[in-house]
């Protein structure tokens, strides 16, 4: 009996939950990775950046919607130490990036899990709240493959998770390290700026209301030295690169807005922000479900939590500065912009639901989390994947171990037009040469025939 009670005890059981839900996350998020990765033009050109030298990764992120490129390296920075660290596992395979986003993502939901029982928010409360914002089907499916949105996403969720760790106490070092999750995060994806601006603007905030003039000139300080710090890369990019660095397409959008003929798009950012939210985290259902489960979990957030400036600098804030900074936009709007702030819509709506009668909703709001995942994992398996790559791995590694060089590589199925038979190859040290004694084909089993070179 006391073994049973010293298990069931707070502490016993906050690490058993912990360890289950960070267990169940990186099995669901790898879950036939190795067999269906997503490996198009963008993964090969962004693995085959990792396969080489630090020293040659580029100094921004990627083409970015907005015009030019995202604002730092950071997403390269966790490919290229998926590669170093895991890419030896997988003979340097580019499901490796994969395995290293998915850690980096669990690592950032136990993160936030445990900054919400330090609060406290109730054990089951927690659980359902970092599960309803980790196992959305497009989150799921960016993690699935080597895309820079997930990167985002995790560093989103550390930024958040230090900042709610202990509001009493925001020493420097925790400034510190929360300013550079946040703008890692805006790194990653430029629409993170929304959630990083609060939420590191809070720190400034509180030392104001409670006037301490001093400390809100500090907590400034660090805030601007930090992100100039994590910025060097992209000035010595928009100094001497020849790509243009600048979001061009998102400042024409800002001066179009602001100019004499112009006008916000307070209406059309709205409705793009509530719908999307309500189909990412309703999907596969209807979005107008999401919509009205949402609306009813943020009214009940703010009416409990209203208060709490921290909480609200992490959630609602981020969502009414993306509203705005939306509105400036003149363009479409896709999804998948709004990703970097779904942890804020998870948090924010998971506290909502669970703010009165917190046992009884925590447990409803678990079981109904939990229901509602083998829908949200069989979606997100729809989307991103190519079952080509098992096959053609089996048979790469085949070519690599017993007909080193070759002159030719080819299979008899077809791969999706932007993708490369080749690649796997060239990723665990194959070579060809037009003096190799052997042609390789691949079948969809993965096997191979080897075939005499012919000149």
């Amino acid at each position: 009996m006391s073994v049973f009670r010293r298990f069931t005890s707070g502490r016993s059981l906050d690490a058993a939950v912990l360890v289950v839900l960070g267990l169940y996350l990186i099995v669901i998020r790898l879950w036939g990775v190795s067999e269906t990765l997503w490996m198009l033009a963008d993964q090969i050109r962004d693995w085959r950046l990792a396969l080489g030298p630090f020293s040659g990764l580029p100094l921004t992120g990627t083409s970015s919607t907005a015009g030019g490129a995202s604002l730092g390296p950071i997403y390269y920075w966790v490919l290229w130490i998926s590669r170093v660290v895991i890419g030896p596992l997988t003979a340097n395979l580019p499901h490796a990036g994969v395995y290293g986003i998915a850690a980096l993502q669990t690592a950032a939901d136990i993160l936030l899990f445990t900054a919400l029982r330090r609060r406290p928010i109730p054990l089951m409360a927690s659980a359902a709240t970092v599960l309803l914002g980790a196992t959305i089907s497009m989150d799921l499916a960016f993690t699935a493959t080597i895309w820079n949105p997930a990167v985002s996403v995790a560093f989103v969720k550390i930024a958040i998770a230090l900042r709610l760790w202990n509001p009493r106490r925001a020493s420097p070092l925790r400034v510190v390290a929360t300013t550079a999750a946040a703008w890692f995060a805006v790194q990653a994806h430029s629409t993170a700026l929304f959630v990083a601006a609060p939420v590191v603007a809070s720190f400034a905030l509180e030392q104001l209301v409670a006037r301490r003039i001093v400390g809100m000139l500090q907590s400034i300080r660090t805030i601007v030295e930090v992100v100039l710090v994590l910025q060097v890369p992209f000035f010595i990019h928009a100094v001497l690169g020849t790509q243009q660095a600048a979001p061009t397409r998102f400042l024409a959008s800002v001066g179009q807005s602001l100019g004499p003929e112009g006008h916000l798009r307070l209406l059309d950012a709205g409705h793009s922000l509530l719908f999307a939210f309500g189909w990412l985290f309703a999907n596969p259902e209807p979005e107008r479900v999401g919509v009205v489960v949402l609306l009813a979990g943020f009214v009940l957030f703010v009416v409990r939590h209203g208060r709490d400036m921290v909480l609200m600098s992490t959630t609602i804030a981020p969502l009414l500065c993306a509203w705005f900074g939306f509105s400036l936009w003149q363009g479409n709007y896709d999804n998948y912009w709004y990703l970097p702030l779904v942890p804020c819509v998870a948090v924010a709506a998971g506290l909502g639901f669970t703010a009165y009668w917190a046992g009884t909703t925590s447990i409803a709001m678990l079981a109904l989390v939990l229901v509602a995942q083998p829908l949200r994992i069989t979606h997100a398996h729809s989307w991103f994947r190519m079952p080509q790559y098992g096959p053609l791995v089996r048979g790469s590694q085949a070519v690599v171990k017993y007909a080193n060089p070759v002159r030719r590589l080819d299979t008899t199925f077809t791969l999706p037009p932007l993708s490369d038979r080749h690649f796997p190859f060239e990723a665990m040290g194959g070579r060809f040469s037009e003096d190799a004694r052997f042609d390789a084909v691949i079948d969809e089993k993965g096997d191979v025939q080897f075939k005499p070179a012919v000149p």
